[in-house]
């Protein structure tokens, strides 16, 4: 009878695991992020900075404690970005929060990119005048190197709070 007690737990406790696993999963919808036109795409980038901006806000004042600066965030400059880092004193779970605001943020504008390839030559981003941007949203591997190298100073942050962020994950989920 006690045997059959455990493997019954044992089955409800791998059973809802699975389903919890299975749920965190999120799909990619290629669908919700194509455009119809380069204006479109532009005005999609634009409205993802705002959200940027709105998300960034909120984890300000939901994890004041964890930063020193309290200004907005220039998404129009994301080479400003370690200004605005989380300290290494500040908690784990703030740690988690800021980087799933930013990879977040990222993993999207990838995919904007990617799945309009074919006009996201055209598109205009801040502070990326001299870049390839059809190459750069080519893979997950270019886009990444564009973030952490060229486009942002998202990697001084990480290496500021002591914390890495796994963007690659990200970009790759």
């Amino acid at each position: 009878m006690k045997l059959f007690l455990v493997t019954t737990v044992l089955t409800a406790m791998t059973l809802t695991a699975c389903s919890v696993n299975e749920q965190e999963k999120k799909t990619f919808n290629p669908q919700s992020y194509q455009v119809a036109d380069t204006a479109g795409l532009q005005l999609r980038f634009e409205q993802l900075n705002q959200t940027l901006a709105k998300d960034f806000s909120q984890l300000k004042k939901v994890e004041s404690m964890a930063f020193s600066d309290q200004s907005a965030l220039d998404v129009q400059n994301l080479k400003t970005l370690n200004q605005h880092f989380v300290a290494n004193t500040a908690l784990k779970s703030s740690k988690i929060a800021y980087c799933e605001v930013m990879n977040h943020y990222f993993a999207e504008m990838y995919h904007l990119g990617h799945v309009n390839l074919a006009l996201v030559k055209d598109v205009k981003l801040p502070n990326a005048a001299n870049e390839d941007l059809s190459q750069v949203f080519a893979n997950a591997d270019q886009f990444y190197d564009f973030i952490i190298n060229r486009y942002t100073t998202y990697k001084q942050a990480q290496e500021t709070m002591q914390y890495g962020c796994n963007l690659k994950g990200a970009l790759t989920d």
